[in-house]
């Protein structure tokens, strides 16, 4: 009896443990088969990759689970590629299935791979890009189509709607080498303005990629234009001289987006005999943020004074559909001074106009030797020590005739005269040359009480 139950113990005992280890392995089993996904467990090596591609797409699959060298193979509409340890990169055809396979230490593994067909849709991603946006009554220009697959064969392309103001002048025809997923057509454009549409019809996937049939695909086409531009020629600083160095913007707008003929919008600069200048030719250049402005700055190297003229070449101007520009004003010229002579002779008075009656006024009349120049000046207490030697020292004070209400006392001014070329007079150190009133006279110095104006 004691052996008998002993046994039997033995017996439920190794039941338990014999079951416990089928769970287990059950367990273990289940949880590799789930985590597997779509690979085959051999003695389990998982491959990590999609498990479903487009036709003709190259993928990237990794042995994830195992070290040392792989070996990898494919079967099914799929190639092969580059290996490179635990990776390789395969190549799939046309619309079926594949394995990607994989064995190293000792573990196998297989992954089955849908090659899916090209879903409609996918074709009406095709978009249109153009080498002009618009076209005139009789220009043309070409439109391309583009899928994101090859096709079977060229769709149909037809105007869509009322507008009838172009014409289609070409089929739809496939781009040498795009392999069926580029096409071109010819836009010629009609007596109208407005925007054409078109749409596409017969765009059907290639076998190969499952041979999908896409729904109606509309697309925008060439707008038609015929409205010339308005467009104007100008001296937008209004520069009319001047000297060494000195700048001079010239500039192009119009009513709507314009552009050069043959990428060159020409202003020819033509100096005259005396000017010491050299002719040029400039191309404008049209603005960053806005196509309806084109322009260019040039700078004067000229030595010489004399002059030039500034001729745009209007037949270089249209706009996006080749239409010429309309003038306005109706000028292509602009005549510039070239000026390098400093003005010298020139002329400053300072009186008190009633020196009894308040309020006490000062008039300042100049003479400047160069019409068009800027007498500038500086009021002084006749004991400042303060004496200008730049341009910039008389910024933000008097300018040529003037009358201003003064205190009574005793002062001085300096002044200096810069003519519209931005020429000064200056000493032999390159200070410019500032005079001073009332002059100082025999053995008057600067700060001496007599060497000023009176203001009573």
């Amino acid at each position: 009896m004691i052996k008998l139950r002993q046994m039997r113990g033995r017996l439920i005992g190794l039941s338990k443990v014999i079951l416990s280890s089928a769970l287990l392995l059950f367990i273990t089993v289940a949880c590799e088969d789930d985590e597997s996904g779509q690979n085959t467990i051999g003695n389990v090596l998982y491959i990590d990759g999609p498990s479903g591609v487009t036709p003709m797409s190259t993928q990237t699959f990794t042995a994830s689970e195992a070290g040392g060298s792989i070996s990898w193979s494919v079967t099914g509409n799929a190639t092969l590629g580059t290996t490179d340890g635990l990776t390789a990169e395969v190549t799939f055809g046309a619309v079926g299935t594949a394995t990607v396979n994989a064995t190293g230490n000792g573990l196998e593994g297989a992954r089955a791979i849908t090659i899916n067909s090209v879903d409609a849709a996918l074709l009406e991603e095709g978009g249109s890009t153009f080498s002009n946006a618009s076209v005139n009554n009789g220009g043309s220009e070409t439109i391309t189509l583009e899928f994101a697959s090859p096709l079977a064969s060229a769709p149909t392309l037809a105007f869509e709607g009322d507008f009838t103001n172009g014409t289609i002048s070409s089929n739809l025809a496939e781009v040498a080498g795009s392999g069926m997923t580029k096409f071109i057509a010819t836009i010629t454009g009609g007596t109208g303005n407005g925007q054409l549409m078109g749409r596409m019809l017969n765009v059907t996937a290639a076998a190969d990629y499952g041979g999908g049939v896409a729904d109606t695909i509309r697309v925008d086409l060439h707008a038609v234009d015929n409205v010339k531009p308005l467009a104007k020629f100008e001296n937008p600083d209004e520069v009319t001289v001047v000297n060494k160095g000195g700048s001079v913007k010239f500039m192009v707008s119009a009513s709507e987006a314009i552009r050069a003929v043959k990428d060159s919008m020409k202003l020819a600069l033509d100096y005259d005999a005396g000017s010491a200048g050299t002719d040029t030719l400039l191309l404008l250049t049209q603005s960053e943020d806005d196509a309806s402005v084109w322009y260019t700055t040039w700078t004067n190297t000229a030595d010489g004074d004399g002059n030039f003229t500034a001729t745009l070449d209007q037949s270089t101007v249209i706009d996006i559909a080749n239409n010429d520009a309309l003038w306005d004003p109706a000028t292509s010229m602009f005549n510039v001074l070239v000026d390098n002579t400093a003005p010298t002779a020139f002329t400053l008075t300072a009186t008190e106009t009633d020196p009894v009656d308040e309020p006490r006024v000062v008039d300042i009349v100049v003479g400047p030797e160069e019409g068009g120049s800027t007498v500038h000046w500086i009021w002084l207490p006749y004991n400042s020590q303060f004496l200008p030697e730049s341009p910039a020292d008389f910024e933000g004070e008097g300018a040529d005739n003037a009358k201003f209400v003064a205190s009574a006392g005793n002062f001085k001014l300096f002044y200096l005269e810069v003519d519209a070329a931005g020429n000064y007079d200056t000493n032999t150190d390159g200070t410019a040359k500032v005079k001073r009133f009332p002059a100082l006279t025999g053995d008057q110095e600067e700060g001496d009480k007599d060497a000023s104006i009176e203001i009573k």
